[in-house]
């Protein structure tokens, strides 16, 4: 079985691969406007993709299928309230000890965020139209 994957989120993590997994497993590396094509040995499979504490949902292709993954709002939001909470932290307080448990306290924050909310997400594009970007 043959499928094509796209890699569309923006430039949010754009330094990082996303792992493609299949059934659980790792299969391929996927970077920043990258397209791929995977061959997998199954007939069907369900394709997800991760990074660090980052996931997304997971879908079941077959073969010929075409599967663009795109950065979800949950992903942005954990970004802003890190960056907002950083600025508070740095500018609010004075003392070195606050501004080090405050910063802590902003990173803990926007890791729990980026573990709880799904960070990409991965979609079947069915018409060929619908491929162009």
């Amino acid at each position: 079985m043959s499928i094509t994957i796209k890699r569309s989120t923006n430039s949010i993590g754009m330094g990082m691969a996303l792992k493609v997994k299949a059934d659980g497993r790792e299969i391929e590396r996927i970077y920043h406007e990258e397209e791929k094509e995977i061959n997998l040995a199954r007939p069907v499979a369900e394709i997800s993709v991760s990074r660090w504490l980052s996931r997304s949902n997971t879908i079941t292709v077959a073969d010929q299928s075409y599967v663009i993954i795109h950065s979800t709002i949950w992903r942005s939001i954990s970004i802003i309230v890190y960056i907002v909470l950083l600025a508070i932290t740095m500018l609010a307080l004075e003392d070195i000890l606050y501004k080090t448990l405050g910063f802590l306290a902003a990173s803990m924050i926007a890791l729990i965020l980026e573990y709880t909310f799904e960070q990409f997400r991965l979609e079947e594009v069915e018409f060929e139209e619908e491929r162009r970007f």
